[in-house]
């Protein structure tokens, strides 16, 4: 099991004593540095980023751990006002080989007046195109939660509270930006609107991250500042575990589940299955959010190849997403006619129904989620249930 409330990781192979990541006491003034961040989902580490900023450049290493340990090291080139003028991004393994599964393992950024080239760079050559822009520009790497303090000083250098940043990824086949409107809260706090949820950012009055928070968020982070570590003995450390134990691997799986039901129907519900990590995810709504896409990543999606009823809810045959819903008595299921997007998209107006769940306690905690079509005592019907933790919800699903 991977305990982490202290980050204590040793690797005996490769001559390591333990590492302790605890809170850090002192506050790095501007411009200093090292500034270490630990990010992890529930009670699992599952990055550390360590940067110094100057006033002409940035240089980071992060150090992930799904789906097997690799190493992002980057390098921002800074202009006037803290705006980039260019940047440079790797991924490796901890012993510095290739990494198996990076199709480009470097890459460039250079920021133009309203365009950003994005440059792979690859053994047999680069390849680059360029794409429009509009707003501020900023790098993006989902990993690292430190280069949000670049919007923060950009901000404050100009005298804003607010902007809208185009964060641009390290991506060959990009073909747009990651726009993200950014907020000033009082002295300390900072809400990026991340692909369309709140991550909250803390930082120390001047601009320097002292932690952040994906509670609000579909990606349920906690981020906080750490006494400054040796980053590069913590990847090879967990790169030996992985060799020793099994990598992490993704933080949440793809599954499908199939089932038949009457003469001639056929079910089939593809879900992502996130972890429990430690969390108790049914406080304050699942995971804390009043409409949950019931699984992780992609929206979960529904098939039947002929009309059904869920419920009491006639659905046609089709494709269609399902999501959960809290109720101030419980939960519903929400049939929405929409399929295929990621499960951050989501629109009321093309609901197809809502029906409550049934709700009793699970035989036995599920670490993972689980979708399941079951056998029901009615001819003709499944149940189809949700379970996670102790609590498992469900409702029949009968052939027309």
């Amino acid at each position: 099991m991977r305990h982490l409330a202290h980050l204590r990781l040793a690797a005996a192979s490769l001559a390591l004593a333990s590492v302790a990541c605890t809170p850090a006491t002192s506050t790095p003034g501007p411009m200093g540095g090292p500034t270490t961040l630990l990010t992890r989902l529930g009670a699992d580490t599952v990055a550390i980023e360590q940067y110094t900023r100057t006033p002409t450049t940035m240089d980071g290493v992060i150090v992930v751990r799904s789906p097997s340990t690799a190493v992002v090291r980057y390098n921002v080139q800074l202009g006037a006002n803290n705006a980039p003028t260019g940047a440079d991004w790797s991924v490796r393994r901890a012993d510095g080989s290739p990494l198996p599964t990076a199709t480009i393992p470097s890459a460039s950024l250079r920021f133009g007046p309203d365009s950003v080239r994005i440059v792979g760079h690859r053994a047999s050559g680069d390849t680059s195109r360029a794409i429009a822009v509009r707003g501020e520009q900023l790098p993006y790497i989902g990993s690292s939660y430190g280069l949000f303090e670049l919007a923060i000083a950009k901000l404050r250098a100009t005298g804003r509270d607010s902007g809208e940043f185009a964060f641009v990824p390290f991506a060959i086949g990009a073909t747009a930006a990651n726009m993200m409107p950014i907020r000033l809260y009082g002295s300390d706090s900072v809400r990026v609107n991340r692909f369309g949820s709140w991550l909250v950012i803390r930082h120390d009055g001047r601009g320097n991250l002292t932690g952040a928070s994906g509670a609000a968020t579909t990606l349920k982070v906690r981020v906080d500042r750490v006494a400054n570590v040796d980053v590069d003995a913590i990847a090879r450390a967990w790169m030996a575990r992985d060799l020793a134990a099994g990598a992490m691997g993704a933080t949440s799986t793809r599954d499908t589940v199939r089932a038949t039901i009457g003469a001639n129907t056929h079910l089939w519900v593809d879900y992502g299955r996130p972890s429990l990590r430690g969390r108790d995810v049914w406080v304050n709504g699942v995971l804390g959010d009043t409409i949950w896409r019931t699984g992780a990543n992609a929206a979960t999606q529904f098939r039947t190849d002929t009309d059904v009823t869920i419920g009491n809810a006639t659905v046609p045959a089709g494709t269609y997403t399902l999501w959960t819903r809290t109720t101030p008595v419980g939960y519903d299921l929400i049939i929405n006619k929409q399929a295929g997007q990621w499960g951050t998209e989501y629109h009321a107006d093309r609901d197809l129904a809502r029906v409550p769940l049934q709700v009793r306690t699970a035989p036995a905690s599920a670490e993972r989620f689980t979708i399941a079509l079951r056998p029901s005592d009615q001819g003709g019907a499944a149940m189809l249930s949700f379970t996670w933790g102790t609590k498992e919800l469900s409702i029949p699903v009968m052939a027309k």
